[in-house]
This record gives structure tokens, C-alpha cells and sequence, in this order.
């Protein structure tokens, strides 16, 4: 395995994933985007993570550009993912979630969802699209810097009337 520490050190997420082929537990933290060649996202990547379990991007790893491509390119090609932690500390654009290219993206496993944002519309676009697509999901954390109770209550509503796969889910806001 090589290593990229040098800010001009790169490779694609193709080249990364490839590495990867049996990983459980994947880890990304950081602004990856520096070294991750992100410029061409596949649809499709050439590898399924059917082993991936875990996934937890973190400290400013789904950043603005590139962060929803990416984060939508790892779900579409990981279909046995049990547990998510994200953070999102930048607006990501996910009106693509919307696309009929996503909708075959079923997260047919996926029992526990964590997620950190610092705003209220398109990160809840994102969770509306994870509740609809996930049959098993039992827990969803939400965990906001939202200040204004009125938004924050609003985004609750909103999520509690969007449609779900899963009869038992259970959203807890922090």
C-alpha cells in the first residue's frame, strides 16, 4: 500500500478502491480532496466494496466541491454497508440524489446512520434519500450546530413525513 502525505501526491478514487477490494472498515478523515483526484468521479466505480461494513468520513473530509460525488460514488458501490458516520461541515450539493442515476442505490443493510451538518436543507435532501432507500435502518443520530429551534424543528418535521423503507426507524437529534 502507498501512502500520500505531500499535498501534490495524488491518485484517483478509482486507484484507491482498488487497493481496497475486501476492506469491512473504511476511515477517511481530513480534506481528502487535496490529494484525491476527484475531478473525474466514475458513476460507476470499477470495484464493488461488497465487504465494506463501516464507513465513516470525518473532520472535513466531504468538503465542498467534490464531497457529495464522493460520498454518492462509495454508496453506490458499497451494497452491504451496516453503519455510516459522516460529517458535513460545508454545504454539499446532493439535488443528484433526485437523479434516476441513484436510484438504483438500495442500502439493503444499513442498520445505523450518524450524521454531523452544520446546515438544514441539503444534508436533509441527503437523509431523505438514505431513509427512503434503507430497509433495515433502525437508528438515525442526527447531530446539528443549528442554533435556531425553529429550524431545527422544521427539519425534523420534514424528516419525519419523508418516506421510509423501514417501518422501525427511530431519529434522535442531538
Amino acid at each position: 500500500m502507498e501512502y500520500i502525505w505531500e499535498p501534490g501526491d495524488t491518485c484517483t478514487i478509482s486507484e484507491l478502491l482498488k487497493c481496497l477490494p475486501v476492506i469491512e472498515d473504511l476511515t477517511m478523515s481530513g480534506d481528502v480532496s487535496e490529494w484525491l483526484v476527484l475531478d473525474s468521479v466514475p458513476q460507476e466505480l470499477p470495484i464493488s466494496l461488497i465487504h465494506l461494513k463501516y464507513l465513516c468520513l470525518s473532520q472535513r473530509c466531504l468538503v465542498e466541491r467534490y464531497g457529495s460525488s464522493l460520498l454518492l460514488c462509495l454508496l453506490k458501490c458499497s451494497p452491504n454497508l451496516e453503519r455510516m458516520y459522516l460529517e458535513m461541515e460545508n454545504d454539499l450539493e446532493f439535488s443528484a440524489v433526485k437523479d434516476e442515476e441513484y436510484s438504483d442505490v438500495w442500502l439493503e443493510r444499513l442498520n445505523d446512520l450518524q450524521i454531523y451538518f452544520c446546515t438544514d436543507s441539503l444534508e436533509t435532501e441527503f437523509v431523505k434519500f438514505i431513509l427512503a432507500r434503507s430497509p433495515k435502518l433502525k437508528k438515525v443520530t442526527i447531530l446539528t450546530h443549528l442554533v435556531d429551534w425553529k429550524r431545527k424543528s422544521k427539519m425534523l418535521k420534514t424528516l419525519l413525513r419523508a418516506p421510509c423503507a423501514s417501518e422501525g426507524v427511530i431519529i434522535y437529534h442531538r
